[in-house]
């Protein structure tokens, strides 16, 4: 959940008559008195949008380093400031050290770099507003090393500012953090939601393709019995006697099946290598011998 970043200015009063009311009636064991206030969640959502090429530059930072690196985003708030919505259109890497879990910045290079093109005119410097780095192959928690880090921006935000924080990984995971000193709110992981521009242009066609694809569900019919991981082949009238060995509805149209090739059981037996196995692993070689009795 969102929470407050500075106790709201109409919480203030409620917190003096509470504190003064504990310490009124406190009794000090250890010479020691303590006070905590807990203020209930905000339950508000933020969305990060980036443009294309932002993201594009972000994910391949990702997916090329083998060893950890970090980098700023150009970052800027919605024009509707009754809306929690923030932009990121461009990354930019700086200056740094890296090693498979660590990045260290070069102050001074760092310093001469944020100068060198604020002197060039370089518009994008002065709306760094994202700071972020991977993990590779690790989870995205923060190391204490991350916390040190963001406090040490934050320290250094001024009231109407904003700041957001990223971790991601190779496998796609993230965990953001949106600190956002003008509403006084900060927007946590669950709470943040990101947008790439264009993606909903995809969205009809994975619809559609999504409606044309099945899964196949592979079953097994033993001892007059169906497995309830699939439906049993057997089609034939209810007063019948189902055999043991699965049988094809001959009216049944022709499936063209794509695999990785590996060759398979005559047809009568309707079984592949992977399916033999599973069913000596699960019901013993009786089991699996009188499946195949007739087509092995």
């Amino acid at each position: 959940m969102s929470k407050f970043i500075r106790v709201p200015e109409e919480a203030l009063e409620d917190i003096r008559t509470g504190f003064e009311a504990a310490l009124s009636s406190a009794r000090f064991a250890c010479g020691k008195f303590s006070f905590s206030k807990t203020f209930p969640d905000i339950r508000r959502d933020a969305r990060i949008h980036y443009t294309r090429e932002a993201w594009e530059k972000q994910r391949r930072l990702i997916d090329v380093f083998d060893k950890e690196v970090a980098w700023h985003g150009i970052a800027s708030r919605g024009e509707d400031e009754n809306s929690d919505d923030y932009y990121i259109s461009d990354i930019l890497v700086y200056p740094q050290t890296v090693t498979g879990a660590s990045v260290d910045m070069d102050t001074d290079a760092y310093a001469k770099w944020i100068t060198d093109h604020l002197m060039a005119g370089d518009e994008r410097f002065e709306h760094i507003y994202m700071q972020a780095h991977s993990h590779v192959r690790m989870a995205t928690s923060p190391s204490p090393t991350d916390l040190s880090h963001q406090a040490d921006i934050l320290s250094q935000l001024k009231d109407d500012d904003f700041y957001i924080f990223m971790i991601w990984n190779k496998n796609g995971s993230n965990t953001i953090w949106i600190y956002d000193m003008k509403k006084n709110v900060l927007f946590e992981d669950k709470d943040i939601f990101v947008v790439i521009d264009g993606e909903q242009a995809y969205d009809a066609f994975i619809a559609e393709a999504k409606s044309l694809v099945k899964d196949r569900v592979t079953t097994y019919y033993y001892g007059g019995k169906s497995s309830p991981l699939i439906t049993p082949p057997y089609t034939g009238a209810p007063e019948e006697k189902k055999s043991s060995v699965p049988s094809v509805n001959a009216s049944e149209k022709p499936r063209t099946r794509i695999d990785a090739g590996t060759p398979h059981k005559p047809v009568n037996t309707h079984y592949d290598d992977e399916e033999d196995e599973y069913l000596r692993r699960m019901y013993g070689d009786e089991y699996r011998d009188a499946f195949f009795s007739s087509g092995k």
